[in-house]
């Protein structure tokens, strides 16, 4: 997902803000908005300053480096392990991390985009990426079979640090939301789905991306096909967030209203918290609540299988972290 010549450039939106139609206009056509500097980087970097001063605490970000580059100190960790839940539980906790969604530019932005009362959904998304962990990108996917509830749910994505080339991003598949709701496979990647692309989209859509910044905010509806580029750098973390908005008065799941992952509570969340502003805040937003529909497969794979594909991924992490060991440190 690195190999650059195979990606056109995402358009700013930015030139658009304040503009409805013109950024309704740009949704409809191309799947995605993207905004470059928007936030306040201050915020931005009080949230990755948080973020892996927590990382450092279980051991994942080396303490003799500079915290803010994000050094790994630790073999990459993959999703849903005891080690994972360890610093992720930690990161849920954050005031700064759920305090962003809540951003006066980003819900201005929302409220431009979705209309007025457009709000967060409770459940927050951090997304905590290794260098050379290939084999877990997360592969092109929607949103809406994890989601689900309104199809007018829109994602933002919020690098919290630069994320030059090297270090990947996200990559979306421009005007795939036109498409509908795709047949799902398995993968090893985040959510352990994977959107099946027929050839027509294939043909008919590009993918875009860019090099982000803090202070950037990338927007896309639901049934938009996005994927994590390679983290390809040598060892530096990439940490991003992911909050999805809806408007008041439509449908939602109930696993949007609870804590990523549902291991805390939000008595557990909010303890400590300098602030109540944005506690409950949903208490008193107006949301009907449906069924969650469990999607079938197409390809589903037997235990002997996904065995088999856990322990060749073990085998290329084991050589692939020797040979790192083995080259000179910078």
């Amino acid at each position: 997902m690195n190999y650059d010549w195979a990606f056109l450039p995402m358009e700013s939106a930015t030139p658009l803000l304040g503009d409805r139609s013109g950024l309704a206009e740009r949704m409809d056509r191309d799947g995605y908005l993207y905004f470059d500097g928007v936030l306040e980087v201050e915020k931005v970097v009080r949230l990755r300053r948080a973020m892996l001063t927590a990382l450092r605490d279980v051991g994942w970000i080396d303490p003799d480096s500079v915290l803010m580059r994000g050094r790994c100190a630790v073999r990459p960790v993959r999703e849903g392990s005891d080690e994972f839940f360890e610093a992720y539980d930690s990161i849920q906790r954050l005031e700064p991390f759920h305090e962003l969604a809540h951003d006066e530019t980003l819900t201005a932005i929302m409220a431009d985009v979705l209309g007025e009362g457009a709000f967060p959904h409770p459940l927050k998304i951090a997304r905590l990426v290794f260098p050379a962990h290939f084999e877990i990108s997360t592969p092109p996917h929607q949103d809406y079979p994890n989601n689900q509830g309104t199809e007018s749910l829109t994602a933002t994505w919020i690098p919290v640090g630069d994320l030059p080339s090297e270090m990947g991003g996200i990559a979306i598949l421009r005007g795939s939301h036109r498409y509908g709701v795709l047949p799902l496979t398995t993968h090893a990647g985040a959510g352990n789905r994977c959107a099946m692309l027929p050839a027509e989209v294939l043909e008919e859509c590009r993918w875009v991306t860019t090099d982000f910044s803090m202070g950037d905010v990338l927007l896309f509806p639901s049934q938009t096909v996005h994927a994590a580029r390679h983290n390809a750098s040598e060892f530096w973390m990439r940490l991003s967030v992911d909050f999805r908005f809806q408007r008041e008065g439509e449908a939602l799941t109930k696993g949007c209203l609870e804590p990523h992952f549902e291991r805390l509570g939000w008595d557990e969340i909010y303890d400590g918290w300098s602030a109540a502003s944005h506690q409950y805040y949903w208490h008193d937003l107006d949301y009907e609540v449906v069924p969650f529909e469990e999607f079938r497969l197409e390809r589903p794979i037997d235990e002997t299988t996904e065995a088999k594909e856990f322990l060749a991924y073990e085998r290329r992490l084991d050589s692939r972290m020797a040979s790192k060991l083995e080259s000179p440190t910078r």
